[in-house]
């Protein structure tokens, strides 16, 4: 029995998946551009499987350096730069490890020798590390028609420990902010300033171009985020005063923060922030711990959690509810109030 199953790329483009089972065949599948050109197909295939007539052609011999080539072509750069510049890695790991596995041959055991290779590093880094090879051979199903199934899919990944919200007390803020002045970066407080008022994560702020700024209506854009959708956010309080100077300062980039690091934009910011971190003497501090930061003030504020989803651009809701609720505590209260009242009543 034939089945269809459609998707959608990250680019928009649709594509129909045809799956053919039956009993004493081997399963056939392929992948075409209209509903009706796979439906044709099905049909074709399915006829001459009962008239005992078809016999399939083998899948092409194609091994995962094949694949993560092709998928270094046609999928990273639909990917943000930053996520690239991480992924990149992870990508040469699994090209050592497996590279030379025909797909066809590729077995579960194999991506479990590839994770095992990663004991010793953490939860979320051997998720990533899954998480992109699984993505790969799920466009070699879906796409390329090179394989049947996804076998990573099925191997397990260890859990990952509650997520970390780490942010700022008012003095630790101040302590940081001030340090960011005086450093040698001459850009640092600005960036780390228009962290705190934004909200944004590390790579937007990084990639924001001047045509990305409307200081008429006092608002930046963010024509592409990390959940490949457009941000609008108001430009407010010193934020808007950060971003004239950006502006009116005399330099040849389109980039509002400047960058010529080998090693990306970040490449040259991240030193002489580590280092007021360090001066300023705050633990356990990462940028991203700025985005927590704003996260939680508007919390402690009062300002509604799906306002903050919004803000921050998560794609999910149920993030910022799961991550934040525990700094608002209001609405319990007046919870077991309630109930206090019915124990003592």
């Amino acid at each position: 029995m034939a089945s269809i199953n459609v998707h959608t790329s990250k680019d928009g483009k649709t594509t129909y998946y045809v799956r053919i089972r039956r009993r004493g065949e081997q399963t056939q599948s392929a992948t075409f551009p209209t509903r009706k050109d796979a439906q044709q197909w099905a049909t074709m295939i399915e006829g001459q499987m009962i008239e005992g007539r078809h016999f399939p052609q083998r899948k092409p011999h194609h091994t995962l350096s094949e694949l993560l080539e092709r998928y270094i072509q046609d999928i990273m750069p639909r990917k943000t730069e930053e996520t690239q510049r991480s992924q990149m890695s992870v990508i040469h790991f699994w090209r050592e490890q497996l590279g030379h596995k025909l797909l066809t041959e590729f077995a579960r055991a194999d991506v479990i020798q590839g994770r095992d290779a990663l004991k010793g590093k953490a939860p979320g880094t051997i998720h990533k590390y899954l998480v992109v090879l699984t993505h790969a051979l799920n466009i070699a199903v879906r796409e390329y028609g090179w394989i049947d199934t996804n076998v990573a899919s099925t191997v397990s990944r260890p859990p990952l420990p509650p997520g970390r919200v780490r942010f700022l007390t008012d003095e630790e803020r101040s302590r940081l902010l001030l340090e960011c002045k005086r450093s040698k970066n001459q850009h640092l407080y600005a960036l780390v300033s228009l962290a705190l008022y934004t909200g944004l994560r590390r790579g937007a702020l990084l990639h924001l171009r001047r045509q990305d700024i409307d200081l008429k209506n006092r608002i930046l854009t963010i024509p592409k985020t990390k959940n490949k959708s457009t941000l609008v956010l108001p430009l407010v309080g010193e934020a808007c005063n950060t971003i004239k100077s950006l502006l009116y300062n005399k330099n040849n980039e389109d980039y509002i923060f400047p960058g010529q690091d080998a090693r990306g934009r970040w490449g040259s910011y991240s030193s002489a922030f580590e280092q007021a971190v360090k001066r300023a003497n705050i633990s356990n501090f990462s940028f991203h711990c700025l985005r927590h930061t704003s996260a939680s003030y508007l919390i402690q504020s009062g300002v509604p959690l799906y306002v903050i989803g919004t803000i921050l651009n998560h794609k999910n809701p149920s993030t910022i509810t799961h991550r934040y609720a525990h700094l608002d505590t209001s609405n319990l209260k007046g919870a077991l109030e309630i109930l206090a009242q019915r124990l003592e009543g």
